[in-house]
C-alpha cells in the first residue's frame, strides 16, 4: 500500500453520463395507478401544438403511463370548455384532491396519489424508415377513486380503418390517426 499515488481528481476531465431509461409502458385496460409528476406542453421544446397537462404514472407492475388532459383555449367551443375542464377535475378529485382554489396547486396535489385510470388505444399510421407502419397510442379515457371499482372496455379503443390504412399506404405522406390528432382537434365528443 506504500505505492498508492493520489488520484487528483481536481484535474480530471470527464463527460457527463447520459442515463438511458428502458422504461416499459402500459397497454390499455384499467391500471391501479401512482402519480409520479405532472408537466406540460410549455416544457416541450419546439412544440407548437395544442396546450395540455399530463401526469406520468406508473402502475402496481412497474409499468409507466401518461394521462393527458388538454388545455382549454379561448377558441373552444362551450361544449369543448367544459369537458375539458370536467376530464380534469373529475381524475383530480379521484386522485384525493379537495381544493380547487388554486388550479396549479390543485394539479401538483395530484403528485403522489393513487388512482385507478381505465386507458384506451388508439390506432395510426406514421412512416419509419421509409415505410407506412401502424402505430398504437394509449390515451386516459377515464379514473376512478383508488379502492373504487373501474372496468375497462374495449369498445372505445379506436383502431384505424383499413381504408384509412390503405389510403395512407398508398398516398404515403401524411400521418392518419384513427380518431382524433395529437393536436386536439377533433376531441372525441
Amino acid at each position: 500500500m506504500s505505492n498508492v499515488i493520489a488520484f487528483n481528481l481536481a484535474d480530471c476531465q470527464v463527460k457527463p453520463t447520459k442515463v438511458v431509461e428502458n422504461k416499459k409502458y402500459f397497454n390499455e385496460g384499467a391500471h391501479r395507478c401512482q402519480v409520479l409528476s405532472v408537466s406540460n406542453s410549455s416544457q416541450r421544446q419546439n412544440y407548437n401544438g395544442a396546450p395540455y397537462i399530463e401526469f406520468d404514472v406508473v402502475n402496481q407492475q412497474g409499468e409507466y403511463g401518461r394521462a393527458k388532459f388538454w388545455a382549454v383555449r379561448e377558441t373552444d367551443a362551450p361544449k369543448s370548455a367544459e369537458w375539458k375542464k370536467n376530464t380534469l377535475h373529475e381524475f383530480l378529485t379521484n386522485c384525493g384532491v379537495k381544493d380547487f382554489s388554486n388550479d396549479i396547486e390543485s394539479i401538483k396535489a395530484a403528485v403522489g396519489s393513487w388512482v385507478n385510470i381505465c386507458f384506451t388505444f388508439e390506432e395510426y399510421m406514421t412512416i419509419k424508415d421509409g415505410q407506412p407502419v401502424k402505430r398504437k397510442a394509449v390515451r386516459y379515457r377515464w379514473s376512478s377513486a383508488d379502492g373504487a371499482k373501474i372496468k375497462y372496455d374495449p369498445k372505445y379503443n379506436k383502431p384505424i380503418s383499413p381504408r384509412d390504412e390503405q389510403e395512407f399506404i398508398e398516398s404515403n405522406t401524411t400521418p392518419v390517426m384513427g380518431s382524433f390528432d395529437e393536436n386536439g382537434d377533433n376531441l372525441p365528443f
